[in-house]
């Protein structure tokens, strides 16, 4: 699963956790993480899963897209990194998934908290 928590200027605005293929950021409301900033394209630039990683990737957008201060075209992501888009930032997480709760039974007794 990917989290993609938004910022601006230090504030955090949302996350949004996805096990979604692709998420598009940009100006227009259909986006998957709509920024309302004129600096913005329309579709300004994806996310998405390639095999068991994500990538982003400007969509030719006027005023480009930032990795960790860098500008790109397409790349990988990795925990922890920062997109930015004008003056919004993307931070990049993969939160571990929550072990399965065992099932009560010989072997396993129910837990009970006090």
């Amino acid at each position: 699963m990917l989290r993609v928590t938004l910022t601006y200027k230090g504030t955090e605005l949302k996350t949004y956790d996805t096990d979604k293929k692709e998420i598009t950021i940009g100006r227009r409301e259909d986006c998957d993480i709509p920024l309302d900033n004129i600096g913005i394209s329309k579709k300004h630039a994806r996310i998405y899963r390639k095999e068991s990683s994500y990538w982003i990737e400007d969509l030719d957008s006027t005023n480009g897209t930032l990795l960790n201060g860098e500008k790109v075209r397409s790349a990988q992501l990795a925990e922890g990194d920062t997109v930015r888009v004008i003056k919004f930032e993307l931070k990049i997480s993969y939160p571990k998934a929550q072990p399965a709760t065992p099932t009560p039974g010989p072997g396993n007794p129910p837990i009970f908290k006090l």
